[in-house]
């Protein structure tokens, strides 16, 4: 018996449901760099490592389990203090000086909260020296390259940015976290990541 010809709009239609389905069965891509749970072996690619936690906005994981939270919230801290440290270096005079002191202050306090909540919780483990991840060495690079004026506005630009997922990364394993040392750390600690916020988009040249 002879074939009947295929109705090119159904082969058509065919193709483009196949084609959908195989972007939706695609794997996606990890964007939660600075979220993933870091053991004594760890190096920086361990470090990108994906963990459990809820997408922003922005598509970034933020950290639900307590290993993961601590992560980042030390890279974080470690972060802050660094680039405090380089604007200090640079010479920064009025608001911008005094900004960057309260950055050294404020974060080695929040730091010192973190190992104590940290130690109350089983099974955590709390790095002396923070893996930063490739964003955050990238970024301090560039503000230790920079000069004058500019080395002023990207240190502005970077501390908007830091302290907005610092601040998302906080509240969330507020109200979400499993650990309530860690939560309690991280309800504390939010309000203040908010007022450096509140400052520093102020003070934008």
């Amino acid at each position: 018996m002879s074939r009947l010809p295929k109705d090119p709009s159904r082969v058509a239609a065919a193709a483009f449901l196949a084609a959908i389905l195989a972007a939706c069965n695609a794997p996606a891509s990890d964007d939660s760099a600075a979220t993933g749970p870091a053991t004594d072996a760890a190096d920086d690619t361990a470090a990108a490592t994906a963990t459990p936690g809820i997408d922003t906005a922005a598509g970034e994981a933020l950290p639900l389990t307590g290993q993961a939270f601590v992560d980042a919230a030390s890279a974080s801290e470690q972060f802050e203090l660094d680039s405090a440290r380089i604007a200090q270096s640079k010479g920064f005079t009025g608001e911008w000086r005094d900004f960057a002191q309260m950055m050294i202050r404020d974060h080695t306090e929040s730091s010192n909260a973190l190992q104590t909540a940290a130690s109350q919780v089983r099974g955590i483990q709390l790095r002396q020296a923070p893996i930063l991840t490739e964003a955050q060495q990238s970024q301090l690079e560039q503000l230790q390259a920079a000069e004058g004026n500019s080395a002023r506005a990207l240190y502005a630009r970077q501390q908007v940015e830091a302290h907005e997922k610092a601040h998302a990364m906080l509240t969330t394993y507020a109200n979400s976290g499993d650990s309530r040392p860690l939560m309690d750390f991280a309800a504390k600690t939010a309000p203040v990541v908010q007022r450096h916020l509140d400052m520093v988009r102020k003070m934008q040249p």
